[in-house]
C-alpha cells in the first residue's frame, strides 16, 4: 500500500480488535448467527453459489447441493473470523491449530538453493496456511494479491499479513518483483484459482466446466527455474487444519507447455471434491467464457 491510512481507520479497527479478543467458542457461535443471516435472510450470493454447485456436481441431488451450500456459508464466515482472530493471538495459537505435513522436501529444496512457488486455491483457511508456512518452516513467504475495493479492509488485511511475516506482492508487479529477487532463495505463494481474462487464460475442463486458469505462475517458474509445489488444506474441525505439500516439479523447464497449470487444476479439483464446502463458491469463477 502506498497511501497512508486515514486517521479514523484506527477507530474503525478498534471494535474488530475488541471482538477478536473473545474466545474461539464464542466467536464460532457468532459465526453460526452470521452464517444463518447470510444464507437465510440476506441470501448473500445464493444464486451464484447454487449455480456453481449445480454445474460442478450434476450428479448430486438437490438435497446434497443444499447441504453443501449451508456448510459452505458456515465455513466462509468461520474463515473470515479466524483470519481476523489472528490480530489478537500469537504464533503458538496458529501453530497448534494448523499442522503441516510433508515439508522436509521443501527444506531440502531451499538448502539446495532452490526457490519454491506454491500453488494453492481458495480452499480451507488459506490465510492461516500462509501464516503457518512462515511460522513452522522458518522461511518467509511472499504472496501475490489483488487490493481489496474497500480501502479500510485493504489496510487492515495488509497490516494483518505483515504482522504474520508475509511479504505482499501486488499482482501487476509480480514480473518485476521476480526479476529484482532472482538471486534470492525464497518461497512465493500463488492463489491460482481466480478467473483470468479469456485471451490470457489456459482453458481446461475443471469441475465439469470449461474453465480458464492463470498461467503466470508456470511462466515465472520456468523463467527462474523454481520448484513448483501444490498446497492442499484439509479441515478436521472448526479452526483445525492440516496442510499437505506435494511436489509438482523440481525442474519446470522439463515440463510441456501448460502441463504445470493442468496438474494444478487436476489436484485442486480432487481437493474440492473431497471437501466441497471448503472452496470459495460465492466467487464468480466462471464469469468469463472462452473466446477462441
Amino acid at each position: 500500500m502506498s497511501k497512508q491510512p486515514k486517521w479514523y481507520y484506527y477507530i474503525l479497527a478498534a471494535p474488530i480488535y475488541l471482538l477478536m479478543l473473545l474466545p474461539f467458542p464464542v466467536l464460532y457461535f457468532i459465526s453460526d448467527v452470521l452464517s444463518f443471516i447470510a444464507y437465510y435472510i440476506i441470501k448473500y450470493r445464493r444464486k451464484i453459489v447454487h449455480t456453481n454447485l449445480k454445474n460442478a456436481f450434476p450428479e448430486k441431488s438437490e438435497a446434497e447441493i443444499k447441504l453443501i451450500e449451508k456448510r459452505y456459508y458456515r465455513n466462509m464466515i468461520d474463515v473470515f473470523i479466524e483470519t481476523f482472530k489472528t490480530l489478537t493471538v500469537g504464533r503458538s495459537t496458529i501453530v497448534n491449530r494448523v499442522k503441516m505435513q510433508n515439508t522436509e522436501f521443501i527444506k531440502e529444496l531451499h538448502r539446495n538453493n532452490k526457490s519454491v512457488i506454491l500453488l494453492m486455491g481458495h480452499l480451507g483457511n488459506w490465510e492461516w496456511g500462509g501464516f503457518s508456512y512462515t511460522y513452522q518452516l522458518g522461511f518467509p513467504v511472499g504472496t501475490l494479491y489483488h487490493p481489496l475495493s474497500n480501502p479500510f479492509f485493504e489496510w487492515l488485511s495488509y497490516k494483518l499479513r505483515l504482522k504474520c511475516g508475509v511479504e505482499l506482492i501486488a499482482m501487476q508487479q509480480s514480473a518485476r518483483n521476480f526479476a529484482e529477487n532472482k538471486n534470492k532463495v525464497r518461497t512465493v505463494a500463488f492463489i491460482a484459482d481466480q478467473s483470468p481474462q479469456p485471451s490470457h487464460a489456459y482453458w481446461t475442463q475443471f469441475l465439469n466446466q470449461e474453465t480458464g486458469f492463470f498461467t503466470g505462475a508456470e511462466k515465472l517458474a520456468i523463467k527462474y527455474d523454481s520448484a513448483v509445489v501444490y498446497v492442499d488444506i484439509i479441515k478436521h474441525a472448526r479452526g483445525k487444519y492440516t496442510v499437505f505439500f506435494e511436489l509438482i516439479t523440481e525442474h519446470p523447464t522439463e515440463k510441456k507447455p501448460n502441463e504445470i497449470t493442468q496438474l494444478f487444476a487436476d489436484k485442486l479439483e480432487s481437493s474440492i471434491r473431497l471437501q466441497p464446502e471448503l472452496w470459495l463458491w460465492s466467487h464468480r469463477r466462471w464469469k468469463h467464457k472462452r473466446t477462441n
